[in-house]
């Protein structure tokens, strides 16, 4: 067995501190000579994402969609490119489909949790629509007016594609798996994802709020539809954390906007 070969420094050469390996690295970290750049923090990065996104979402209804021809076509199809853009975004980015609340092993009880919330409110819209002292509460004026073909669209498409499917992936998909990705592991997790999400999901409806206030109240009734939505949303992201599938919610979300419509047309044709 031969002995391992030792080699003199070079002529001229200092010797390398203790504890310093060959290519000036010490043990601590440190470069010899000066201190190595420390990484950031991975919750620092996805938290700011997380805040880039959900403000990128927030202007993308507030300001972007406003701007736009005022065709709901036009409006839909907008949202639904800009959601399979994020989508495609968030998977390079490393979110996995159980990261965005579509993982197969989960559409089981999200299929569930979303049909039982359909059930739910479509009983409650019927109990409503059959109660004298209830049914005028369902009445909408603006829906007697449009034509039948216009109310079929937005029942059929705009509201189920244009405005649940596309919300659904964007919060409870995409911001949801990326706030829970940025603070796994840590106290908060849970509920500052819920909280999170449903407060960007409501200042999402902002400007909807402002053209039409509940009441007609201008600043209260504003302040009463972002409420509710933010305890809509609470409710939606609680039962997509809990069985892990955007289908719980987006069962929820059709409940409470294509069932109520069905239940106002009703009431009111």
């Amino acid at each position: 067995m031969t002995s391992p070969t030792l080699r003199a420094p070079a002529p001229g050469a200092a010797p390398a501190p203790a504890g310093t390996a060959a290519d000036g690295t010490a043990a601590d970290g440190t470069v010899a000579g000066g201190i190595a750049p420390r990484r950031v923090p991975a919750v620092v990065v996805l938290s700011v994402v997380a805040v880039v996104v959900a403000a990128g979402l927030v202007a993308w209804n507030n300001l972007l969609v406003p701007a736009l021809p005022a065709d709901p076509v036009v409006r839909m199809i907008a949202n639904v490119a800009g959601v399979l853009v994020l989508v495609l975004a968030a998977r390079a980015g490393g979110l996995t489909w159980r990261d965005l609340g579509l993982c197969p092993t989960t559409w089981s009880a999200g299929l569930r949790w979303g049909g039982a919330a359909v059930g739910v409110a479509a009983l409650g819209y019927a109990v409503a629509f059959l109660l004298p002292a209830t049914r005028p509460l369902l009445e909408n004026p603006g829906v007697a007016s449009s034509p039948a073909s216009a109310v079929v669209l937005r029942a059929l498409l705009l509201i189920p594609v244009g405005t649940v499917l596309c919300e659904e992936l964007a919060f409870r998909g995409v911001l949801h798996g990326l706030t829970e990705r940025a603070w796994a592991g840590r106290w908060w997790a849970g509920r500052g994802a819920v909280f999170a999400v449903a407060s960007a999901f409501a200042i999402w409806h902002l400007a909807g709020a402002v053209a039409a206030p509940a009441g007609g109240i201008p600043v209260l009734g504003v302040l009463v539809v972002l409420v509710v939505t933010a305890i809509g949303g609470v409710v939606m992201s609680v039962v997509r954390r809990r069985t892990g599938s955007i289908f719980a919610s987006i069962g929820i979300h059709l409940g409470t906007n294509v069932v109520g419509l069905v239940a106002v047309i009703l009431a009111t044709r």
